[in-house]
């Protein structure tokens, strides 16, 4: 797959395209769907088959900041089209300049002017253009026009639920990362460095690791315990993980610390890992002492080999 960082906006090709458009963020199961049928644009007529996106959420550009938390970040969401087989992907920045781009010039301009536009692939509930004020059912009157055909690729439910990015965040941040997962397609995901924390845990015989994020704008799991699943430099390892303040040493901010129960190597200070939720075990909570503290971890250790007993049970 080419990945293409448009800075300039100035990226064109000769030969025709079928074009996706969206955010894509997470790259769930509506999302996939809509690439499936640009792929079977391509399988059927040839045409290239392009990802047509922005490096950040449109609303990032609005002051005071109203981007939502991504559910997943640039280098796996390039990841994730490749794997699917997308030809090319342009990363857009949004800037002033297309937050008041009308929506007809924003389709003249920016695609068909740069690309031979065949196919345009959007979902349901597409918008683009100056405040969203373009939908589907006007780039299919574009398209009549223009010149070019519009697919409109229809929700996708699981259950009663249509998926949609943001209803994955909320899912997330209630905790029931194994709707989330169901969502997605794949379990919700963070990745960071390895890095030294407290050692408290060492000294309680549960030694954890400390994952920091950076300043990456993720969507952040609600405060509890979690079963995880951590690939380390490509190796799988269960996890109980916990996610919160750790209120009973009166901490503050956001930690995120991993007890492996089956690693059993060296040390993992500096070391980069994506961390996987795979089911909320329980809510954070404080712990009158060290030793109920303890009590608690060996529930938790117990419950998290219990979930994965289930969900490998034949």
């Amino acid at each position: 797959m080419q990945v293409i960082f448009n800075e300039k906006s100035d990226h064109s090709l000769e030969h025709p395209v079928a074009i996706a458009l969206g955010m894509f963020d997470g790259i769930h199961k509506g999302h996939k769907a809509l690439i499936r049928r640009l792929k079977e644009i391509k399988r059927r007529y040839g045409y290239t088959a392009m990802v047509y996106t922005f490096k950040q959420h449109p609303l990032s550009c609005l002051p005071p900041r109203k981007a939502p938390p991504q559910i997943m970040n640039l280098n796996k969401k390039i990841l994730e089209f490749h794997r699917m087989g997308v030809d090319i992907l342009v990363l857009n920045n949004f800037d002033e300049g297309f937050a008041h781009t009308a929506p007809r010039e924003f389709i003249q301009r920016y695609l068909l002017e740069k690309y031979d536009v065949r196919f345009i692939v959007v979902g349901y509930n597409y918008r683009f253009g100056h405040n969203g004020s373009g939908d589907a059912q006007l780039l299919i009157r574009m398209g009549k026009e223009m010149g070019f055909e519009v697919v409109v690729v229809p929700p996708v439910k699981v259950g009663r639920e249509v998926v949609s990015s943001s209803l994955i965040r909320k899912t997330i941040q209630q905790g029931d990362v194994a709707k989330a997962w169901r969502y997605l397609g794949r379990p919700y995901s963070i990745n960071g460095q390895i890095v030294r924390g407290a050692g408290r845990g060492k000294t309680l015989g549960y030694p954890t690791a400390n994952m920091d994020i950076g300043p990456k704008n993720m969507v952040i799991p609600k405060f509890g315990v979690y079963l995880t699943r951590c690939n380390l430099d490509g190796q799988w390892f269960w996890g109980v993980t916990n996610v919160g303040q750790n209120p009973t040493f009166d901490q503050s901010g956001l930690h995120i610390e991993t007890f492996f129960l089956d690693y059993h190597g060296g040390e993992l200070y500096g070391k980069h890992a994506r961390l996987y939720f795979l089911r909320y075990i329980r809510e954070e909570r404080r712990f009158p002492s060290k030793q109920e503290l303890v009590q608690q971890m060996e529930c938790d250790v117990a419950a998290a080999k219990n979930l994965i007993y289930k969900m490998f049970k034949v």
